[in-house]
């Protein structure tokens, strides 16, 4: 158990109701939350601030969710990617992704808090060569 672990994710989501759900739960657990409706807003934050997860949606307006994700991590440092998608089809169209997880249900609030505790412990604790 993490107990009171304050993580600071960047919730890249275009959909307001999605978005403003995972945000409220997450700042609900002391965690910082910043948010990015597009490819090109989440590009600035991730240069701005450091984060402990990446919480990415598969389809942004402006660019695949895929692209984005490699485009953060050429970047040092790179956090852990957890994608998430509204649809089935979303989640279906990662089978070789460039992220670290994937949540198949972004309804399932509880079962994406305990992914990114997971990756950002992993992220914490790297595997040495």
């Amino acid at each position: 158990m993490l107990g009171k672990q304050v993580l600071h994710i960047l919730v890249v989501e275009n959909d307001p109701v999605t978005a403003s759900s995972i945000t409220r739960v997450m700042t609900g657990l002391g965690w910082q939350v910043d948010f990015a409706a597009s490819g090109r807003a989440a590009q600035k934050l991730h240069l701005e601030k450091e984060y402990d997860v990446v919480l990415l949606d598969v389809a942004l307006p402006d660019v695949e969710g895929t692209q984005l994700c490699a485009q953060i991590k050429q970047q040092q440092p790179s956090p852990p990617v957890l994608f998430i998608s509204a649809t089935e089809k979303g989640v279906a169209t990662l089978p070789h992704h460039p992220g670290d997880d994937i949540a198949p249900d972004v309804s399932d609030i509880k079962d994406i808090i305990a992914r990114c505790q997971a990756l950002a412990t992993s992220a914490s604790f790297p595997v040495s060569a």
